[in-house]
């Protein structure tokens, strides 16, 4: 009898237990919690970036950047050191010329005149203390001895009648060389032409809706995209109507330092047409789909809401939105792609969860 008791005592507490795990240990799927979202969040504070527009050109020759350089006296072209599209430095020699037999006859004449006119005046002199001559006829040898020797020295500073070399009068790109060696040049003959460096200009095109904010004298960024140079100028120019090839107003920059490159480089411009008030947030926070912008907020219960959003502008990566945000909510930059309207989050930010 004794063992029956005990064998129903333990039927009993085995059913109370199973019991027990039914109803108290496993709620029903009713009353489960919705798993929440672990997000990254920031507050919203006023802020400010530049306002940039991009746009895309080339480097090219500004007014007057290209000049054209020319045989002061006439003589042979014994060499030519340059080519087209070649850069090349201040002083640096670009032909050799030799004398032509007209301007070495030209040479020697003049040099014989003067020494002709320092005899004529010596002679005079020794006649004025004989008294067998004048001082105005003094004068007159020593006008004509002063005219012989300019006459040397004009044809020696433009070279006629000897070798000299021809140095390029600034840095800068060969654009066209014009005689060839062996070639005889009068005086004037044009040589070579050459671009000046620190006279490029950057030409792109900016669309005319964004060409609007652009006025002269904005400071520009300017990035070549073949060699890869880096440097800044400002607005010069900008046109008043689109480019008929291709429907882009054309903003000319200048730049602030001579370029190691020529003409024709692409080139992309960073302009600052201005500042951007709003809230600056990561980029990765906005998210956009057929309905436009959007981000996430989250109110005081821990519940991420959905808010349409309106971007002023990006730079890198960070973003201006407008201030029609409440600030009071934090905002959701990592964790957003997870998230629906009415989502409850975990939230986080740098140095420990936010409560």
């Amino acid at each position: 009898m004794k063992r029956l008791v005990l064998w129903i005592i333990a039927a009993v507490l085995v059913i109370a237990g199973v019991a027990y795990e039914v109803f108290f240990s496993h709620p029903t799927t009713a009353t489960d919690t919705p798993p929440s979202v672990l997000v990254n969040v920031i507050k919203l504070t006023p802020g400010s970036l530049p306002a940039k527009l991009t746009a895309y050109g080339s480097i090219l020759a500004g007014p007057n950047a290209e000049t054209t350089i020319s045989l002061p006296a006439g003589g042979l072209v014994a060499a030519i050191a340059v080519l087209p599209g070649q850069r090349v430095s201040a002083g640096q020699n670009l032909a050799t010329i030799v004398a032509d037999p007209q301007s070495a006859a030209d040479y020697r004449k003049a040099k014989t005149a003067m020494k002709v006119a320092r005899i004529n005046r010596a002679h005079t002199a020794a006649l004025l203390k004989a008294h067998l001559a004048t001082n105005a006829d003094l004068a007159n040898a020593e006008q004509a001895m002063a005219d012989a020797a300019g006459q040397v020295a004009a044809l020696r500073a433009t070279g006629a009648g000897t070798t000299r070399s021809i140095a390029a009068p600034f840095a800068g790109v060969i654009s066209a060389v014009l005689a060839a060696p062996g070639a005889a040049m009068t005086g004037g003959a044009s040589l070579l032409r050459i671009i000046n460096t620190q006279a490029l200009v950057a030409l792109v095109g900016a669309p005319p809706d964004q060409a609007r904010r652009v006025q002269i004298g904005d400071a520009a960024s300017i990035s070549l995209l073949d060699s890869g140079d880096k440097l800044s100028g400002r607005v010069v120019q900008l046109a008043n109507m689109q480019d008929p090839q291709t429907g882009l107003i054309n903003v000319t920059l200048s730049l602030d330092a001579p370029l190691r490159a020529g003409p024709n480089e692409p080139a992309e411009a960073a302009i600052t047409t201005g500042v951007l008030d709003g809230y600056v947030v990561p980029r990765d926070a906005i998210e956009t789909d057929d309905q436009g912008n959007y981000a996430f907020q989250v109110d005081e219960k821990n519940i991420a809401h959905r808010v349409a959003v309106h971007v002023l502008g990006n730079q890198g990566d960070q973003t201006v939105i407008a201030r029609d945000l409440n600030p009071a909510m934090p905002l959701v930059t990592t964790g957003a792609y997870q998230l629906d309207d009415g989502v409850a989050v975990r939230m986080a930010v740098a140095g420990g969860a936010m409560n």
